[in-house]
């Protein structure tokens, strides 16, 4: 008597439920099950779409869009749906190599470098340009699209520019992680704050960046009532308004209907100047910051955990140092879907990046996928 037991002999909603709980990577393992066989195909397709990643292009988020619109057709019953999402508008995935690129000969005179300037500063602003403009045209559609179902989203915006303003609700969304500030194409000036964007939001963690705009957490709290845990890392003095309504918010003056349910604050100040510099003036403004900070945190009416500044290594040469930061967001993404909340009161810091022939792929359907499954890559 054959004892063996394998998935295909599993029951269906068995095997449904074990694709929950494996389909956690951000599509990979989702778009393999579907190439296991017509039974596993079947029974995995509500778990398929579970978690996303889209760190590449334009193009991949498109593609993708295609895949899981056509899916969502073909589907009778257990439709699939994204619940976890993580996005970067970087326009460059983890799987970008260093660049091997043949130095440029040293100006010979000043107007040569000025000249040189010039043409890099024009070719970057083009090359903005062309990435803001094939953002614009997909990531409407994408959030339209998945923002009902969605309960954890982390987004990472870089330098892109929203051309639209979206008025949609995220009913479901329970954490999110944002770095560079609050998401453009959601700006809460646009929006009525009587009816909250993240009614339900329990965990919200701020990564700031260089170039961060304010984030007004009293407008956050008209739109995330519900929120239960709110950690900002990388906090800089600058811009101030995120500073201050930061700690007004919690303060113990703030009003009843601010963050009525808060129950813990995480904060993680930016790295100070480096040391072995001559940088007075900025030293004691970081020290003051510093400062400012730990009497702030005496007078608020919720328990806050003051986090070591950020540590920042040292980029190797040739390396992007954008595919640190996706590698970072991912990280703590992935690890709130798989329920590691150990990581919220953790430091974060940039993580050593491996060569870029190891590093593991975005969202990637494989091409030769079953029938009606797109490729969905860069």
């Amino acid at each position: 008597m054959d004892r063996t037991l394998t998935l295909d002999k599993l029951a269906v909603e068995l095997l449904t439920l074990v694709s929950f709980f494996a389909c956690t990577d951000g599509g990979q393992t989702g778009c393999s099950l579907a190439l296991v066989s017509k039974r596993i195909n079947y029974a995995s397709r509500p778990a398929r779409f579970y978690s996303v990643q889209l760190l590449d292009s334009p193009t991949q988020i498109e593609k993708f869009l295609q895949s899981y619109q056509q899916q969502q057709a073909r589907a009778t019953d257990n439709i699939p749906r994204v619940r976890h999402l993580c996005l970067s508008f970087f326009g460059k995935g983890l799987e970008t190599a260093p660049t091997d690129a043949t130095p440029m000969p040293a100006p010979r005179s000043r107007a040569e470098w000025l000249a040189s300037l010039q043409k890099r500063a024009q070719h970057m602003q083009s090359g903005q340009e062309s990435l803001d403009e094939q953002y614009n045209r997909v990531i409407p559609a994408l959030i339209r699209t998945v923002a009902p179902d969605l309960h954890s989203l982390a987004l990472m915006q870089a330098q892109w520019r929203s051309s639209t303003v979206l008025r949609c609700q995220f009913p479901c969304l329970e954490e999110m992680t944002l770095v560079g500030g609050d998401p453009t194409f959601l700006p809460f000036d646009f929006l009525p704050s009587d009816k909250p964007i993240y009614p339900v939001l329990k965990r919200l963690h701020h990564i700031q960046s260089l170039v961060n705009k304010d984030v007004d957490f009293f407008k956050w709290a008209k739109h995330a009532p519900e929120l239960t845990h709110l950690r900002v890392s990388r906090l800089d003095y600058h811009p101030r308004g995120t500073v201050d309504t930061l700690i007004q918010s919690i303060g113990t003056s703030a009003p009843e209907d601010v963050f009525p349910h808060l129950e813990k604050v995480v904060i993680q100040p930016n790295p100070g100047p480096p040391l072995g510099t001559r940088q007075g003036t900025a030293e004691l403004s970081y020290r003051d910051f510093l400062s400012h900070l730990r009497r702030s945190i005496t007078k608020a009416r919720v328990p806050v955990l003051l986090l070591p500044p950020m540590e920042l290594p040292k980029v190797a040469p040739g390396v992007d140092p954008s595919r640190g930061c996706i590698m970072k967001l991912r990280s703590v993404w992935q690890s709130a879907i798989e329920g590691k909340q150990y990581t919220w009161e953790t430091s974060v810091a940039e993580p050593q990046l491996p060569p870029a022939r190891l590093m593991p792929s975005g969202f990637v359907t494989p091409s030769h996928m079953a029938k009606g499954m797109v490729a969905v890559g860069a």
